[in-house]
C-alpha cells in the first residue's frame, strides 16, 4: 500500500466517522428536545391541577369559585376579585396549554381533553364575564379562539352542570 492510498484511506475512514458522530448528535439533540417537550407539558399539567386544587382547597374561595360560575355580577366584590383572580390563572394555565399545543410542543392526545375541559368551564356565564373583562390581557391568538368557543357554547345549549349542583330533571 502507498503513502498515497493510505492517505486516503485515512481520510475515508475520517469522513464516516465524521458523519457517524453527525447522526449522533442529531440522535441527542432529537431526544434533548422530546424530554424538553415532554418536561414543558408536565409541569403546565402540573400548573393546571395546583390552579384546581388552589380552588379546592380554600372554602373562601370554593364558595365565590361556585357562586362566581353562575353569577359574576351578584357577587361581593372581595368574592369579585377571588372569582376573577382563579378564573385569570385558570385562563393563563389554560393558555400556555394551548400555545403549546399550537407551536407543536403539545401532542393532540393531550391538548384535546384540556381544551374539552376548557370548552365545558366556559358554558358557566360567570367565566364568560371574567373572560370579556380580562381577554385584552391574553395572546391574541388565544383570545380568537377563546371568544369562538364561547360563541358556540352560548348557542350550544343548557349551561353546564359540572358539579351536579342543581338537581337532575325528572322526565
Amino acid at each position: 500500500m502507498t503513502l498515497e492510498e493510505i492517505f486516503w484511506l485515512s481520510q475515508t475512514i475520517a469522513a464516516v466517522a465524521i458523519v457517524g458522530s453527525l447522526l449522533f448528535v442529531a440522535m441527542e439533540v432529537r431526544s434533548s428536545n422530546q424530554v424538553s417537550r415532554h418536561w414543558i407539558v408536565e409541569e403546565l399539567l402540573a400548573d393546571y391541577r395546583s390552579v384546581r386544587m388552589g380552588i379546592a382547597n380554600n372554602t373562601d374561595l370554593s364558595r365565590a369559585w361556585h357562586s362566581g360560575l353562575h353569577d359574576f355580577a351578584a357577587l361581593d366584590p372581595v368574592d369579585k376579585v377571588r372569582f376573577s383572580l382563579a378564573a385569570d390563572m385558570f385562563f393563563q394555565t389554560h393558555q400556555s396549554l394551548y400555545l403549546h399545543y399550537r407551536d407543536g410542543r403539545m401532542p393532540r392526545a393531550l391538548y384535546e381533553p384540556q381544551r374539552s375541559t376548557m370548552t365545558d368551564w366556559l358554558g358557566y356565564p360567570g367565566l364568560q364575564a371574567v373572560w370579556d373583562l380580562r381577554k385584552h390581557y391574553f395572546h391574541s391568538a388565544y383570545r380568537s379562539m377563546m371568544d369562538d368557543t364561547i360563541a358556540t357554547v352560548r348557542t350550544g345549549g343548557p349551561m353546564p352542570n359540572l358539579y351536579r349542583e342543581r338537581p337532575a330533571q325528572s322526565g
